[in-house]
């Protein structure tokens, strides 16, 4: 079997680099302007994105740039002059969506790969031709498709590539297209203010057909009434039946930390490799979606169709604690929320990542570290590099005057460590 590309979004440079460091095949960037997402982008600058690109091409990971906006027309010559300042960058692709900015992106960018968004909601085979005679190499499908439907793409056009999302926020609105940030406080689904609307807490009342006029409001529960919020995304199970008929798998997430990037990417990849090896594989590198924060779990639209709804939340997507088979210790269950599976429950589990600098004071390496959480002298924390994950011990800590402390929180800053293991930046403490 080919190997799968893991593709995963990077909103600043020190993602990028993460992503970069524990495998990701890919990664992806909103350019300044053109993306929907950009209010969650950190990187502003064309300066910036041509760095990044550069570093990721330096690690050996391919930079695609998303470009994916619906612009109206007093938004082309804008997307253009984008498009223009971006050709030196040397992306590995763009995303896009609109096909009016096909002709703009291939007048500065002739050779670079094109991939197609998913908000384009691709659907079908016949569409999938029609991009690929325009050169479109790779499609970004549809996440309302089955894997049913994607089996028949695949058999109709099989020279495309065809890419699925398989973790991450999912939108309640069919392939993004919301209206509701529009409506409520002007901030466009198309452009890049996507402002989470569907996130909100509402009160709802509900009307009885036969007690017309008489109301009754919708009672919350203690983590609020998330009408609109879908379940998180998450097909780590179902990935076997998934790798046969696609060419790239992607992750999302917007404003996660560095530890949520880690982990996702160290989880799905080593279940990759471990299918496509037919090697066994790592129930606690697999279990490392439960470590992070999320939302309940589902395998969304990939393997459950509208006609067996609500049937199909009884097979929900969450690894839980358990006997499992012959002993294994993880195994599938209903949708739940525990402390083995973190959710919204607590997400206070992560106490900075190593930066690539570091400083050599009295014949010893200490790295800056951005710390997340408190940190003390002489405290025992988990950690997490691209091979293995272990535990450490911090030696000592640094100011930037290199004056020892006892302590450091999220408000010190430009903080270097010392510890009793042999680590190099970008290595993650977590606990």
């Amino acid at each position: 079997m080919k190997k799968i590309k893991l593709v995963a979004p990077w909103w600043s440079r020190e993602k990028a680099m993460v992503a970069s460091k524990y495998w990701a095949d890919e990664v992806y960037l909103g350019v300044p302007f053109t993306s929907l997402r950009m209010r969650q982008n950190k990187i502003k600058t064309f300066d910036e994105v041509k760095k990044t690109v550069q570093d990721l091409h330096k690690n050996g990971t391919k930079a695609l740039l998303t470009m994916n906006i619906f612009p109206r027309n007093n938004d082309i010559k804008i997307f253009e002059s984008t498009v223009e300042k971006i050709a030196d960058c040397k992306p590995d692709a763009i995303i896009f969506s609109d096909p009016g900015t096909f002709k703009i992106i291939r007048k500065y960018l002739p050779k670079v790969d094109l991939h197609l968004s998913t908000q384009a909601s691709t659907l079908n085979y016949q569409s999938i031709k029609f991009r690929y005679d325009l050169g479109v190499k790779r499609t970004v499908l549809a996440r309302e498709l089955h894997i049913d439907e994607i089996k028949e793409i695949k058999k109709h056009v099989p020279w495309m590539e065809l890419e699925v999302f398989v973790h991450g926020a999912m939108c309640m609105s069919y392939s993004g297209r919301c209206l509701l940030g529009d409506y409520m406080n002007g901030r466009p689904w198309n452009k890049w203010e996507c402002s989470h609307a569907c996130r909100f807490k509402y009160k709802v009342w509900l009307e009885e057909e036969r007690r017309p006029g008489k109301l009754f409001q919708l009672e919350e529960d203690e983590n609020g009434s998330h009408i609109l919020s879908s379940k998180d995304l998450c097909v780590i199970n179902k990935m076997k039946e998934l790798l046969p008929y696609v060419d790239a798998m992607k992750i999302e997430w917007r404003s996660k930390s560095e530890f949520y990037v880690w982990a996702i990417v160290k989880a799905y990849k080593h279940v990759r490799d471990q299918i496509l090896a037919w090697k066994k594989i790592d129930l606690k590198v697999k279990n490392l979606v439960n470590v992070v924060p999320h939302r309940q779990y589902r395998d969304g639209f990939l393997f459950n169709k509208f006609q067996n709804y609500p049937e199909w939340e009884e097979n929900n997507v969450l690894l839980d604690k358990g006997g499992g088979d012959k002993g294994a210790g993880w195994f599938v269950t209903s949708i739940s929320t525990t402390l083995d599976s973190a959710g919204p429950l607590f997400n206070r589990n992560y106490f900075g990542i190593f930066i690539d600098k570091f400083i050599v004071h009295k014949w010893k390496k200490y790295f800056q570290i951005d710390p997340k959480e408190v940190i003390t002298k002489w405290m025992k924390i988990k950690y997490l590099t691209p091979d293995k994950m272990s535990e450490l011990k911090i030696v000592d800590i640094l100011d930037n005057k290199l004056k020892s402390l006892e302590r450091a929180t999220c408000n010190t800053h430009d903080v270097r460590i010392l510890t009793d293991q042999k680590l190099e930046g970008r290595e993650i403490l977590y606990k």
